[in-house]
């Protein structure tokens, strides 16, 4: 008998987990070299990829909206989607977050059933390429002792057993430039982890390995 378990932290405070008996099918899945190979298997320190991954990874899409209130309350929206989510019977995602509101399920594919329990989301019979997206309100902006803002995500990590895999997430920080203005990002700008800026928004693109966390600091204006 063999059981396998997937750990999975995605963007901002997330625990992805499945603890499932494999089949002969889903074993071949597991273990096909077109999908996951040992020679990937990172133990946890953050390597940025110059390269892009030729096959596919876990992308987490995210959008995070800073708005004139939530520079005040510390609430931001969340608008969040998965895709190349590992193909199991049952899986569990869980938020954990301190504070969290109007959490929904806006859409799924190819996810027989996805239920929202509590701060968790479960998963029944996830087939390949399948996709789900949510929103939420998190308070995610935190005020720091000189009069700044902070917004911090993570540790986002892909960990299958001991090994943590390439991992692809996109992040999209809509916010009032007229109210803030940025003053750093950690990690800088790299090979691997591209940012790019415009009036009112950042976006972030970052191929990895290991685990990776995120702090934008923000000035009032």
């Amino acid at each position: 008998m063999n059981f396998f378990l997937i750990s999975v932290l995605l963007l901002l405070p997330v625990h992805y987990t499945a603890a499932v008996e494999m089949t002969p099918e889903q074993e071949k899945w597991f273990y096909d070299d077109e999908i996951i190979s040992t020679d990937q298997v990172n133990e946890g320190e953050l390597t940025f990829l110059s390269k892009t991954p030729d096959k596919p990874v876990l992308h987490s899409i995210n959008t995070l909206t800073i708005n004139t209130q939530s520079i005040t309350s510390g609430w931001v929206a969340l608008e969040q989607c998965y895709n190349h989510l590992d193909p199991v019977p049952t899986t569990e995602i869980v938020y954990q977050y301190k504070h969290i509101r109007n959490f929904k399920i806006s859409s799924k594919r190819n996810i027989e059933k996805a239920v929202i329990k509590g701060q968790s989301i479960q998963l029944d019979n996830v087939m390949k390429q399948a996709e789900l997206c949510i929103k939420a309100e998190v308070n995610l902006l935190n005020k720091n002792t000189d009069n700044t803002l902070s917004l911090e995500n993570g540790p986002f990590h892909r960990k299958f057993f001991d090994g943590y895999y390439p991992y692809h997430v996109s992040l999209k920080i809509i916010y009032p430039s007229a109210l803030l203005k940025l003053i750093k990002i950690k990690p800088e700008s790299q090979p691997g982890f591209n940012i790019e800026q415009s009036v009112n928004l950042i976006f972030i693109e970052s191929y990895f390995e290991g685990k990776l966390t995120t702090k934008l600091v923000f000035q009032r204006r």
